[in-house]
């Protein structure tokens, strides 16, 4: 059945055991997939719809369905923005699961290349009580993968002020160094740049 909302009204109350079932569905349907290499998953986000509308709090279908959603085929369905989807739907119906932040991060840095928006996934599910700190870390590297050097180093310091491990707490100190050894780098480059243009050549050594 397509739809969401019929399979919701046959169940007659027992919504989570439908959704069960639905979840079972899902697994079966991808696994036969995956074992052929097909590349073609067109049921997918329509099962995963109807499974998260009928328990909107089934973790497991958000954090695996999206990813299933996303991978490049035949290892999924190679659609990334119906796995962001799918999470984000996950995380409005359950907005304190930190894990869920960590699973849409996930998205955007591995199948979209889109470090800003990861940084941005991790640093909010950061800051969900309960959170892992290596959450921050997470934040902080892809910030500075994107060559967002201010925001690499708040979400660095973040991490200095608030990690208790010694090991984090010495990763974000030699993350600090390098930010600011990176903005040096570019501050010498703008120099050079203003200097061929003034001169028209590049200056000749340091």
């Amino acid at each position: 059945l397509p739809s969401a909302k019929t399979v919701k009204a046959i169940s007659l109350g027992y919504t989570g055991l439908m959704a069960d079932v639905y979840w079972t569905r899902v697994v079966q349907y991808f696994g036969r997939k995956h074992q052929v290499d097909s590349m073609s998953y067109k049921l997918l986000p329509p099962l995963l719809d109807i499974t998260t509308t009928l328990d909107p709090h089934l973790d497991i279908a958000y954090e695996f369905g999206a990813f299933f959603l996303s991978q490049k085929p035949p290892q999924g369905a190679g659609s990334p923005d119906d796995g962001i989807a799918l999470v984000r739907k996950g995380i409005e119906n359950n907005p304190t699961h930190w894990r869920l932040y960590y699973d849409l991060g996930f998205i955007y840095w591995m199948e979209k290349k889109d470090y800003k928006a990861a940084a941005d996934a991790f640093s909010t599910g950061a800051r969900i009580p309960g959170a892992q700190p290596w959450m921050w870390t997470m934040a902080g590297t892809m910030a500075q993968g994107s060559d967002d050097l201010e925001t690499a180093r708040r979400l660095w310091t973040e991490v200095l002020k608030n990690a208790k491990d010694p090991m984090i707490r010495s990763n974000a100190t030699q993350r600090l160094a390098s930010i600011e050894s990176d903005e040096f780098v570019v501050a010498l480059q703008k120099r050079v740049d203003a200097y061929t243009q003034h001169v028209g050549r590049k200056p000749a050594d340091m």
